[in-house]
């Protein structure tokens, strides 16, 4: 069986074409074919609390041409996924309306508690394979930071039950609320604090992340950088080991590319919040206490075929 799984984010359009094998005690997840492109969902929503016509526009292209790349049919099962950025807009159910008249496409949107569950499906089974070649990882407990553009989940994932939590702070959210990196830094205690709250809490409850992993385009992006790929290539950055200085490093050079070479390096939607990406990412590595991360590319589009596949969405 074949299962395509869609995450339409508040920065990110993300497809991928999955196959399911085996049984439920053995069932594996076979990557076939993927999808990757900037919409920006969520551009001039902080301001205007509507998903914008650009916006709109930019979502139904993405997903006519994630159609052609990924060969859906009437008859595949498509799973497809939408968050914050819809959460949040007052024009959501005109906006859906459209994406469905213009490509056939339904999306449910999910809860942030549910997009936290949902995202760590993938990355949990991620972590089972790297924990084969590299004992570090051989550990019951870490935690999962998944940035978006509108939001980022904080889940942390072993024992009994995962505790999780979405917060509305992104890399298009923070460039929209702060409009520099400056600033961002001068009021990081702002989003800062009810996630180190949340962290707190979850220690009280006997949760200790003994490392930390992230998934979201960001920190794989940054991954892309540090290996000098001429094009991003997900199977490359599995397993990958970021630190702080990592992400400072690859920022000074982001900065020091001319504004040609930038939109050359990551596209025109991702140049001018790339930056946010990756100052607001370290600060939430500085606010947890952690000075590397593991990195893996499997996110909420992979979850959503699990999902399907477990009997996880209504």
């Amino acid at each position: 069986m074949e299962v395509i799984g869609i995450d339409l984010g508040s920065n990110s359009l993300r497809g991928v074409r999955m196959q399911i094998k085996g049984a439920e005690s053995q069932r594996e997840f076979v990557f076939l074919e993927e999808y990757d492109t900037t919409v920006r969902t969520a551009e001039g929503l902080e301001k205007s609390g509507e998903i914008c016509k650009e916006a709109k526009e930019r979502i139904i292209q993405g997903l006519l041409a994630l159609k052609s790349a990924l060969r859906i049919t009437p008859q595949d099962k498509v799973v497809a996924l939408t968050t914050q950025a819809m959460r949040k807009a007052r024009n959501r159910e005109e906006i859906l309306q459209s994406i469905w008249d213009s490509t056939q496409i339904r999306f449910q949107v999910i809860s942030g508690e549910q997009e936290a569950q949902i995202t760590a499906l993938a990355p949990k089974i991620a972590v089972r394979k790297i924990a084969k070649t590299n004992p570090k990882y051989q550990q019951d407990s870490f935690l999962l930071v998944d940035m978006g553009g509108a939001s980022s989940e904080f889940i942390f994932c072993g024992g009994d039950r995962d505790l999780a939590r979405s917060f509305e702070i992104g890399i298009v959210s923070a460039k929209d609320r702060y409009q520099t990196i400056e600033n961002l830094l001068k009021h990081k205690e702002e989003f800062l604090n009810p996630i180190t709250a949340f962290v707190q809490e979850c220690k009280k409850k006997g949760k200790k992340a003994h490392f930390m992993m992230a998934n979201s385009g960001t920190p794989t992006m940054v991954c892309a950088f540090k290996l000098g790929l001429q094009s991003y290539n997900a199977r490359a950055i599995f397993g990958t080991e970021l630190t702080r200085e990592d992400f400072a490093v690859e920022l000074e050079k982001f900065f020091r590319l001319s504004r040609e070479s930038q939109i050359g390096l990551v596209g025109m939607y991702k140049a001018d919040v790339v930056p946010f990406g990756i100052a607001l990412f370290t600060c939430f590595m500085e606010a947890l206490g952690f000075q590397e991360c593991l990195v893996v590319d499997e996110g909420l589009r992979e979850g959503a075929v699990i999902a399907h596949t477990l009997g996880l969405l209504e």
